[in-house]
């Protein structure tokens, strides 16, 4: 039985949207799309693929090997996957079967570009506050091929980037990032690593940096960028098993967190 689940509420602005299923379903598309100028594209196929969900309760639980499970909510006619304000423009492919993307766009000029192929995989991503609609300038482009991995994005605040490649199966990014200026760029090739990245307070000019380039296995990672300062951070490894905790800030550390070997 074939079966594709495709529900759109656009208004203002020109918008595109595909969806498409080559393989058993069902497939959901829920999607919500309030503001102007606003273009969205989007393409699925295989089966059991879903899009959106975030109005309600996603549930994440980090176990004590530093891996997180994430539940994410079902999408349905009441549950979109949502993009509010002007100028943003979405595009998300899904190939294979089992794949689940969320996400919550809020503010003007956003891009969030999201490729995923393989099986299993799980996106959730955050761009902006409820309460304030005007988080400008947000770049995000996500790109997954494997089985199983999980990508989690929390971006609050204005012209951030953040882009992230996977290749392989079983890693896992977490990224929480409030300060206003950042940029983020993670590279992965390999099996079951594990980052978890953080950005906060409010820097200085330039704002906080990162760049981590990651060719191996069983690898964690733990960057916490914080203070009033700039911080650069750059990490190239190569090999498996590595453990690395960097922490930068104008200050005492606050909440200091430590990668946990895999």
């Amino acid at each position: 039985m074939k079966k594709q689940l495709l529900t759109v509420m656009l208004s203002f602005g020109a918008q595109s949207v595909f969806a498409t299923d080559a393989a058993t379903g069902p497939n959901s598309v829920y999607i919500q799309q309030v503001g102007s100028s606003n273009t969205l594209t989007l393409e699925q196929v295989g089966g059991t693929n879903k899009v959106g969900g975030v109005t309600n309760t996603t549930s994440t639980a980090v176990d004590s090997t530093g891996i997180t499970t994430l539940t994410p909510a079902d999408p349905s006619s009441s549950n979109y996957g949502t993009i509010t304000g002007s100028s943003n423009t979405l595009t998300m492919t899904q190939h294979g079967n089992a794949n689940s993307a969320q996400y919550n766009i809020q503010g003007g000029h956003n891009a969030y570009t999201s490729s995923v192929t393989g099986n299993s995989n799980q996106t959730s991503l955050t761009v902006g506050d409820q309460n304030n609609a005007s988080n400008n300038y947000n770049t995000v482009n996500e790109t997954v091929i494997g089985n199983t991995n999980l990508i989690l994005t929390n971006i609050i605040g204005s012209h951030n980037t953040s882009t992230t490649s996977l290749t392989g199966n079983n890693n896992q990014v977490t990224e929480k990032v409030t300060t206003s200026s950042a940029t983020v760029e993670n590279t992965v090739s390999g099996d079951e690593n594990v980052f978890n990245i953080q950005q906060t307070d409010a820097a200085g000019a330039n704002g906080h940096m990162l760049v981590m380039n990651t060719s191996g296995n069983y690898n964690s990672i733990t960057t916490q960028q914080q203070g009033t300062n700039d911080t650069t951070v750059n990490i190239q490894t190569t090999g498996s098993n590595n453990t690395i905790t960097v922490r930068t800030s104008s200050a005492a550390i606050a909440s200091p967190v430590s990668a946990i070997s895999r």
